[in-house]
């Protein structure tokens, strides 16, 4: 399970209305949305793997991760794949074509910066008010595109992880240029009036009490 960061901005209703879908929830759809088609629940690694052999992705940065990405690749064999999962890897292949991603999940990294799509949302455009909530992180190149598309209105944003007091801040942007930041060191690296700010900050954000949870 991720944790989930809950996210606040503070725009005129016309900005905040752009990211509102039809049932008004925050939609990032409303944004960028995937323009492939995968028709299941779920995906197959192998099926993954195979579709980042075939289009040359390149290992990650990370490398561990860039290892463990290479092992899989060296070991795997087409064969071994599943009905389902071949066809989910030539359904990659054909997204790949079309967008340049594989599914949604792979769109929503690149694209929205999260895992998936917000949830928990609660939206008061009279107030120019919207929050909402993100798996780890949250969601950068929404915000900036939001930004771009109405270049003269100021985007106000605080953030906050559920792990409170880390992965934290607060930022306003206009025409999609950061203007004012206050972004939470790591833990480790922040100062006793610092972790104590931070935590009350989290904790206001996300609707904690403070006493409720140790800083």
């Amino acid at each position: 399970m991720p944790n989930w960061v809950t996210n606040k901005i503070a725009a005129p209703p016309h900005v905040l209305a752009a990211l509102i879908n039809e049932h008004g929830h925050v939609d990032f759809s409303r944004i960028e949305s995937f323009s492939g088609t995968f028709p299941w629940n779920g995906i197959h690694l192998d099926a993954e793997t195979f579709a980042e052999v075939v289009v040359g992705r390149p290992l990650s940065q990370d490398p561990e991760l860039a290892s463990w990405e290479a092992e899989n690749r060296a070991a795997a064999t087409l064969d071994e794949l599943t009905d389902e999962a071949f066809e989910q890897f030539v359904q990659m292949l054909r997204n790949y074509r079309q967008c340049g991603f594989f599914h949604e999940v792979d769109f929503a990294y690149e694209r929205w910066g999260t895992k998936c799509n917000a949830v928990e949302s609660s939206v008061d455009l009279a107030a120019g008010i919207a929050t909402f909530e993100t798996a780890w992180t949250y969601p950068t190149p929404v915000f900036y595109a939001l930004s771009k598309r109405f270049p003269s209105d100021r985007i106000d944003i605080q953030f906050a992880d559920e792990d409170v007091g880390s992965n934290c801040g607060m930022f306003a942007l206009l025409d999609g240029e950061v203007i004012e930041s206050d972004i939470a060191p790591a833990w480790d690296e922040q100062d006793d009036e610092q972790k104590v700010f931070w935590h009350h900050f989290a904790c206001a954000l996300t609707g904690h009490d403070p006493q409720d949870i140790p800083d």
